[in-house]
């Protein structure tokens, strides 16, 4: 089963116990598929014409079709009207849009849910209520239907939680943390092969100077400082320029060592010439 699936059979246990919320639910329904609900879930089409008949609606045709994707249909009608001017009427009114016409990728995937609408006063009424909700969604156009959708994980999460998604929010942020988790580690990773890498790099460059110039006067000449660095470096190419820097005597810094490397590297450079 898709998490989406999942997710709407979670809302169709729900228990609306307010009148306004199950009109609200129902308004959502009615809007999103323009008195005619084609759905592959029972349950779904099952609330549906619950929700219909509870708010003084008719089922003037009901029609199931079988095969690999079953569709269940049913044709409704209602002559009411409902205004979105609370909290829980607007949440119970994306709920029914979500039942018949959202989407969400699997909480492993990139994060985006999405409700499709047939008609741009659907479309303004669902803006409408996810403002009252405090949630943001963009819009676009997808052929012949107006999409509202969400990219944002967090934002997806108060949705879910708004619409009364409370298990399918924790199973989708269980998902996106250890992700997030994992995702986390592997750049911690990574970026320490890379510091290695590095240091290694920079240790093999060093210690090739230092033999070029080792036996030379003027390397004798330099401060003890530098050839004791110079030492260090050759009997520990591994190491960073920090850790060389803790084992001089006495310690010094990542700079400290660094300036000592730029004496060697200066001498290098005037006996290349």
């Amino acid at each position: 089963m898709s998490f989406t699936a999942d997710i709407k059979n979670q809302l169709t246990e729900l228990d609306n116990k307010k009148a306004i919320q199950r009109r609200a639910e129902f308004y959502g329904i009615f809007v999103c598929t323009e008195e005619s609900l084609r759905t592959r879930s029972a349950a779904v089409a099952k609330r549906a014409e619950k929700m219909c008949l509870r708010a003084g609606g008719i089922i003037s045709r009901r029609f199931y079709r079988a095969g690999v994707k079953e569709v269940y249909g049913l044709d409704m009608r209602w002559s009411g009207s409902f205004n979105l001017d609370h909290p829980d009427a607007a949440a119970a009114f994306l709920r029914g849009c979500f039942l018949v016409g959202g989407y969400i990728h699997e909480p492993d995937s990139p994060a985006h849910l999405e409700i499709s609408f047939r008609s741009v006063t659907a479309y303004e009424l669902a803006m409408a209520a996810f403002e009252l909700c405090g949630i943001a969604p963009k819009g676009t156009i997808k052929g012949n239907h107006y999409v509202l959708y969400l990219k944002d994980a967090e934002q997806i999460s108060a949705f879910l939680v708004t619409i009364g998604a409370i298990r399918g929010m924790l199973e989708y942020e269980n998902v996106r943390i250890t992700r997030e988790g994992r995702r986390n580690s592997n750049r911690v990773i990574n970026c320490d092969d890379a510091n290695i890498n590095k240091a290694l790099t920079a240790g093999a460059r060093q210690v090739s100077m230092i033999e070029c110039v080792a036996d030379t006067d003027a390397f004798r000449a330099l401060p003890e400082g530098v050839r004791e660095i110079a030492r260090l470096r050759l009997d520990n190419p591994e190491l960073s320029l920090s850790e060389l820097g803790e084992l001089c005597v006495p310690p010094v810094s990542k700079a400290g060592a660094a300036h000592r490397f730029a004496r060697i590297e200066k001498l290098f450079k005037e006996m290349q010439r």
